[in-house]
């Protein structure tokens, strides 16, 4: 009896983390798929750092994930370029706080695809 019941609310529990957190993964793995065609396409056009910030920005705001221009960091050295997103989302589970962070990092050699 016991053990059932510890069954039930272990299930519970993992119905709820599910509920909570797959939003988040689900749209860090959008945004990721998404950073990775537009430094492709940045290397292929050369699409400057302004540019390729505002677009890395658009992305972010489709995907729904809050993130300032001061979260991407573009670095261009040999040919390639070099783009990191950090950013962290709050989760707000029934006992306590915590920021979940996630990093983004993709590189092209300029003009390849």
């Amino acid at each position: 009896m016991i053990g059932c019941m510890l069954m039930t609310v272990v299930i519970a529990v993992a119905i709820y983390l599910g509920i909570l957190l797959a939003p988040i993964y689900y749209a860090n793995f959008n945004f990721e798929s998404d950073v990775k065609t537009e430094v492709t396409r940045a290397g292929a056009h050369f699409i400057d750092d302004q540019m390729l910030t505002k677009n890395i920005l658009d992305l972010a705001r489709r995907n729904e994930i809050r993130i300032t221009q001061e979260n991407v960091s573009i670095e261009r050295f040999a040919g390639q370029v070099h783009v990191t997103v950090e950013y962290s989302v709050p989760v707000d589970f029934v006992i306590f706080q915590r920021d979940l962070k996630f990093r983004v990092e993709e590189s092209r050699f300029v003009g390849t695809l």
